[in-house]
């Protein structure tokens, strides 16, 4: 194991830190980066995710389509209602499934919006699901949920609980936050890059370490990867897509999905260009430059390799789309919401906010080009 000379310190999450290297020491010195992306994302208690902070929002950590206002919501209403249709015929009841809902406003705008939509008949036979892996979290959705009078939303631990199923499926930056592993060219071969400790006296630093791959999955993943690239190239690797895909695979029969994030091609993934990687931290906004620093007090995030999630996907069976800008597909889901608003002539100040809000949404210095929408179906 070669230890690498980028020293990052414990800022302040002592109970957290302290985990992280008793766990590193009953280990060989050594823990894998998805390891501690776990352990800082989500701990039961200590996790960035897990703690009853506020995240999201200008004010916080980072921004989200969801947090910008109702109209990423009411869009995603007019065009789920669309599908939803195809499957009435199927089936009683219809669903969306939401992952990463994190306090429930993206479950409200849209159920909000179809309740104007749809006919009665129609809105009653939709379950709206939330899958909430976290208890406190659990508890403060419901309550939430409850206190806002729709009964047709269930927030539940695991998907699953769920079978059967038919419906849509939507996950809003949820894949850029699956722990993952890291990798690095070294000699010319790949080692796992995970995370060690460094000693000076009393005080302990988190650092960089390599070794030998010795995870399976990771070593299958990694023996296709380019030869020629330069030493020290870094690279970041989830090995988790199939399992959550597995997940939602067995849970519905009929199933038009979508996860919308930031990634690259795998192509894109393995240029020169990234030979640092896409790995990164936040905290209010900005970079935080040292990603084992703090842990449990900033996002961790890596750009998605969409060709790996759809490779996974269509392992399963699932039928996969090319993923398309934000633009493309909020600018074709509002066409008739824009239509209407344009024809009645409505600018009420309801109506040019929401209009702000999309303009936002699709603009390319923003969210319209960094943010892909990947469609995958069953």
């Amino acid at each position: 194991m070669l230890e690498q000379a980028t020293e990052l310190t414990n800022d302040g999450s002592e109970d957290l830190f302290d985990l992280i290297t008793h766990e590193i020491n009953e280990r060989d010195g050594f823990i894998s980066f998805e390891r501690f992306m776990e352990l800082s994302l989500y701990h039961p208690e200590l996790g960035y995710y897990t703690k009853n902070i506020e995240r999201v929002g200008k004010d916080a950590d980072f921004i989200t389509s969801v947090s910008i206002g109702k109209c990423y919501g009411l869009i995603l209403a007019h065009h789920f209602a669309k599908v939803l249709e195809t499957f009435f015929n199927s089936t009683e009841k219809v669903v969306v499934v939401e992952l990463g809902a994190e306090n429930g406003d993206l479950a409200l705008d849209i159920m909000g919006e179809f309740s104007m939509l749809l006919s009665k008949n129609l809105f009653e036979r939709i379950n709206y699901i939330i899958v909430e892996p976290f208890s406190l979290k659990r508890q403060a959705l419901r309550a939430r949920l409850n206190s806002e009078g729709i009964g047709n939303i269930s927030v539940i631990s695991d998907l699953k609980e769920e079978n059967n199923l038919y419906g849509v499926l939507i996950g809003n930056e949820v894949l850029d936050a699956l722990p993952f592993r890291r990798v690095r060219f070294r000699d010319k071969k790949w080692m796992e890059l995970g995370v060690g400790i460094n000693r000076n006296g009393n005080k302990m630093k988190l650092i960089e370490a390599e070794r030998r791959i010795q995870n399976d999955s990771l070593i299958s993943r990694v023996v296709d990867f380019p030869k020629d690239l330069p030493d020290g190239f870094t690279a970041e690797v989830n090995i988790n897509f199939e399992q959550l895909l597995s997940y939602i695979h067995s849970s519905f029969v009929k199933l038009e999905g979508y996860f919308v994030d930031y990634g690259s091609s795998h192509d894109e993934l393995m240029d020169i260009s990234r030979s640092n990687g896409t790995v990164r931290a936040y905290s209010r906004h900005q970079h935080v430059n040292n990603v084992l620093s703090s842990p449990g007090n900033n996002d961790i995030t890596s750009n998605v390799d969409f060709d790996w999630f759809r490779a996974s996907a269509e392992t399963l069976g699932f039928i996969t789309e090319e993923p398309i800008d934000q633009y493309r597909f909020l600018t074709k889901s509002a066409e008739q919401w824009l239509l209407c608003i344009e024809k009645s002539g409505d600018q009420s100040a309801k109506n040019m906010q929401l209009i702000n809000q999309f303009k936002m949404l699709i603009h390319p210095s923003t969210m319209g080009r960094s943010f892909k929408v990947l469609k995958f179906r069953k």
